[in-house]
C-alpha cells in the first residue's frame, strides 16, 4: 500500500503541468480521512507565516495586484503540506523515496527512446499532449510524456547525476544507466549541457582529491578573467591570429551589449538569448533589490519596466526562464541569501543523494525558474530531510 503510494505521487509529478498538486490533494485527502488526523509541524507553519506577510508587505507596497501572490501561496502551501502528509504516512525512507523517482526516470527514458526512434523515422510525436490536456512541444527532440524535452531533462538531473556520482552504480545498473544517459542526452537541451558540466566538475573535484586546490585555484582564476575581461579584451593588439580576433570581437561585443543594453536590444538575438537576457534585466532592475516586490510578481516588475510590440514579448514572464533571476526578482538579495543558507544548512556531505539534488539546484538557478513544476518542490522536500540535522529525526517521526 505505501509503495503504491509512492508510485501514485511519482506519477502525478510527470504526467501533466496541473495533475502533480491534484494527485497531492487526493492523496492526503485519503490519508485525512483514513487516520482522521493531521501532521502539523510549528517551524513550518511559522515561516509560511512570515513568508506570506513579508510578501503582501511589499506587493502592497510596490502597489502590485495580489491574485499571483494568493495563486502561489496556495500551491506552495498545498505541495508542502501534502508531501508533509504523505511522508509522514507513508513511513518509507527518504532514500527510499529517491531510489524510486530513478526507477521513474529510468522508465521514462525508455518511453522517450520509443518515441524518439518513432518521432525521427515518421516525424510523428506519439505524446502530442499531457494528461491534463496541455499540447507538448514537438521538435525532433526527446520529452517523453512530459510538456517539452527541457521539462524531462529538469526531472532527469538528479537520476543523472546519480548515475555519474555513485561509485559503481554504472557497472552494477548497466541497463538502467545505459538508457537514463542516453535519454538525457537525446533532449539536447542547454539544462542538459549546462547539467553535464556541473555534473563532470563534481566528478573531477571528488574523485581527484589531491588536484582540488588546482581546481579552485583556476576557477577563482577564470572568474576573474571574466570579470576584468572587458578591458582586457578591448586591447587591440591582444590576439594577434585573425581567427582569436574574430572572438575577440564577439565577446567583447557581447559583454559590452549585456552591460549597455535595454530589452529592445535583446529582441535582435535568438529566442532563447532573447528570453534569458530579458528577465535577467528586469530582475537586476526592478525595485526593492534588497527585499524584493514578492512572491510571484515578476510577471507584473516584466509588465511595468518594459513594454514592446516584439512577437516574442511575456515569454516565461511568469518563471523569469531562472531560478536565481526569479528569486532576485521576487525577493532580492534577502531571497538569494535565504536560499544560499537553506542550500548549505541542509547539504549533507555523506550522502550522495544529496550532491545529486545540489547538481539539480544550481542548474536550475541558471535555467529555470517554476517553484513547484515537474518535482521541484518535491526535491527540496527529499533535499531538506536528507540533512543530517534532519534525516535521524524525520526517520524516528515516521516510524512512531
Amino acid at each position: 500500500m505505501n509503495l503504491s503510494f509512492v508510485w501514485f505521487v511519482l506519477a502525478g509529478i510527470v504526467l501533466g503541468r496541473y495533475t502533480e498538486p491534484a494527485f497531492l490533494i487526493i492523496a492526503t485527502l485519503f490519508i485525512m480521512f483514513r487516520l482522521n488526523k493531521v501532521y502539523v509541524t510549528t517551524s513550518c507553519l511559522l515561516v509560511g507565516a512570515l513568508f506570506f506577510f513579508h510578501s503582501l508587505s511589499m506587493v502592497l507596497y510596490n502597489g502590485y495586484d495580489t491574485g499571483k501572490l494568493f495563486q502561489q501561496i496556495m500551491l506552495l502551501f498545498t505541495c508542502v503540506f501534502c508531501y508533509y502528509q504523505i511522508f509522514r504516512y507513508c513511513r518509507i525512507s527518504v532514500s527510499e523515496w529517491f531510489y524510486r523517482y530513478v526507477s521513474l526516470v529510468y522508465i521514462l527514458s525508455i518511453i522517450g527512446i520509443i518515441q524518439f526512434v518513432i518521432m525521427s523515422v515518421t516525424q510523428i510525436d506519439i505524446f502530442p499532449y499531457t494528461l491534463d490536456g496541455m499540447v507538448t512541444q514537438n521538435t525532433g527532440r526527446l520529452h517523453a510524456m512530459l510538456m517539452e524535452p527541457g521539462s524531462f531533462t529538469a526531472f532527469s538531473i538528479p537520476a543523472a547525476a546519480y548515475v555519474f556520482l555513485t561509485p559503481g552504480f554504472m557497472k552494477q545498473e548497466r541497463m538502467k544507466s545505459l538508457a537514463i544517459l542516453i535519454a538525457f542526452i537525446l533532449t539536447l537541451t542547454t539544462s542538459m549541457v549546462v547539467a553535464v558540466v556541473i555534473i563532470l566538475l563534481l566528478k573531477f573535484y571528488y574523485y581527484f582529491k589531491y588536484l582540488r586546490i588546482g581546481l579552485v585555484v583556476c576557477f577563482i582564476v577564470t572568474v576573474c578573467w571574466c570579470i576584468n575581461s572587458k578591458d582586457i579584451l578591448s586591447s587591440s593588439e591582444y590576439f594577434v591570429n585573425p581567427q582569436l580576433r574574430i572572438i575577440q570581437e564577439k565577446i567583447t561585443q557581447t559583454l559590452s551589449v549585456v552591460e549597455n543594453a535595454e530589452p529592445e536590444d535583446f529582441e535582435y538575438l535568438n529566442t532563447s538569448s532573447y528570453v534569458i537576457l530579458t528577465n535577467y534585466w528586469i530582475a537586476f532592475n526592478a525595485p526593492c533589490r534588497i527585499l524584493g516586490t514578492g512572491l510571484g510578481t515578476h510577471a507584473q516588475n516584466y509588465e511595468r519596466m518594459y513594454k514592446s510590440d516584439f512577437g516574442g514579448y511575456g515569454l516565461n514572464k511568469d518563471d523569469a526562464y531562472s531560478m536565481f533571476a526569479r528569486l532576485y526578482s521576487e525577493f532580492g538579495v534577502l531571497g538569494l541569501c535565504l536560499y544560499a543558507f537553506f542550500l548549505i544548512k541542509y547539504y549533507n556531505k555523506d550522502n550522495i543523494i544529496s550532491l545529486c539534488l545540489i547538481v539539480f539546484f544550481i542548474s536550475y538557478l541558471i535555467k529555470g525558474g517554476n517553484y513547484t513544476l515537474y518535482g521541484t518542490a518535491f526535491f527540496h522536500i527529499i533535499y531538506y530531510f536528507l540533512s543530517p540535522c534532519k534525516i535521524n529525526l524525520f526517520d524516528k517521526n515516521i516510524d512512531a
